[in-house]
């Protein structure tokens, strides 16, 4: 009796530790720490953000100018959309504050194809 008792508590001691430990490991893998950044040159920014106009489909001449940190966008976006990107795009690559002065093109209007009345006769 006091061999099965003995197990009993070694296995549920086993059980809880391993719980702990889990835990533990969870708990560190949620923990977020702040990776130490040395802050990016106006050179490396400007470099990043004309790198992502370059191959950007929907920004045409697209150039920033980055001067202590803060980017000034220029060129011309297909969309609202794409120029709200492009901010994104410009502040992922470090620069802070953003000015956006890029353009959106307007899309050209389909005009409708009308039918003349018919001819009296």
């Amino acid at each position: 009796m006091r061999k099965t008792l003995l197990s009993i508590f070694v296995i549920t001691l086993l059980s809880f530790t391993v719980l702990a430990q889990d835990a533990n490991q969870a708990a560190a893998k949620t923990k977020k720490t702040a990776a130490p950044t040395t802050p990016k040159s106006d050179a490396d920014i400007s470099k990043c953000i004309n790198d992502k106009f370059k191959i950007s489909t929907s920004v045409k001449n697209g150039t920033a100018t980055v001067n202590g940190g803060a980017a000034t966008l220029t060129g011309e976006a297909s969309s609202g959309g794409a120029k709200g990107g492009a901010t994104r795009s410009a502040q992922a690559c470090g620069a802070k504050p953003v000015t956006n002065n890029m353009t959106v093109t307007p899309k050209p209007k389909v005009a409708k194809a009308t039918t003349p009345p018919p001819a009296k006769p």
